[in-house]
């Protein structure tokens, strides 16, 4: 890690990892060194915390740091970690469900909103079962998508292609779409990186009502964005969990000389 003249001495290969307080019941989601290595490369080395049973966290960290990927291995879209992955209490590798199960408990919305060529209310409901469409209260996409914030915008327009909605409205629906299959638990990488601050402010408004009553995993590099979202703080840098805790003390006294250096100048150099 850089500052304009001074650089920092490397961080030791085991960094003791703080992990936020929780009771255990009141886990959800528990990493213990999970590891992952791609192409010869160490990604993840050995991270370690825990997510309440409801509420805000934040991952932050410079580009690199394995936040994206971290993402994809708490959802199973890779597979090859090393460690302990617990979700309410279950093994992920053995989820009752499988692999497809757990993916519709655990909601992952990537940074650029995908979409199917169809309708907005088709959008909503592809990931649902025949079965599921046809048992599904009628009421069910108004509560999804005012959920997401996105009622008011589109509820004359459902049958209205989706790619008509602006970016903002695109990722919105995806979050719609995610919350269709009713998960426990939602990640999110980067949903807010590319929108106008209307859209932005829409979502984080959307992702605060939405933690009341599950955890959300929120990968941002916009620190005002962290400061305002609140909740837990997940520092990483070069693969590594550098430091946790409560969004207030984290950023009026990081413990963490890594953390405090990141803060004041946005970059990172923990190798």
């Amino acid at each position: 890690m850089n500052t304009k003249n001074n650089k920092i001495a490397a961080i030791p290969a085991e960094v003791p990892q703080q992990v936020a307080a929780h009771n255990a019941g009141d886990i959800s989601l528990h990493a213990s060194k999970l590891s992952l290595a791609l192409e010869g490369k160490n990604i993840l080395r050995n991270i370690s915390f825990s997510l309440p049973a409801q509420g805000i966290n934040i991952l932050i960290g410079p580009s690199g740091a394995g936040k994206s990927t971290l993402l994809r291995c708490l959802n199973l879209l890779h597979t090859d970690w090393c460690g302990e992955l617990r979700i309410m209490g279950h093994h992920a590798r053995c989820w009752p469900e499988g692999e497809d199960g757990l993916r519709r408990t655990i909601g992952l919305i990537a940074q650029k909103p995908t979409l199917f060529p169809c309708s907005i209310q088709q959008n909503i409901v592809f990931g649902l079962s025949r079965t599921e469409r046809n048992h599904m209260p009628e009421n069910r996409i108004e509560k999804v998508l005012k959920q997401a914030a996105l009622w008011d915008e589109v509820k004359n327009r459902l049958h209205d292609q989706a790619a008509t909605l602006s970016v903002g409205q695109q990722q919105r629906l995806c979050i719609a779409r995610a919350l269709m299959l009713s998960p426990k638990m939602l990640l999110l990488d980067e949903p807010t990186a590319s929108l106008d601050p209307r859209s932005r402010q829409f979502i984080e408004a959307s992702l605060l009502e939405l933690a009341q009553n599950m955890p959300v995993l929120c990968v941002t590099h916009d620190i005002e964005q962290a400061k305002r979202l609140g909740g837990q703080i997940i520092f990483m840098c070069e693969g590594r969990l550098i430091e946790s805790g409560d969004s207030k003390s984290f950023f009026k006294h990081p413990n963490r000389i890594e953390s405090r250096e990141f803060l004041q100048w946005s970059v990172c150099d923990c190798s």
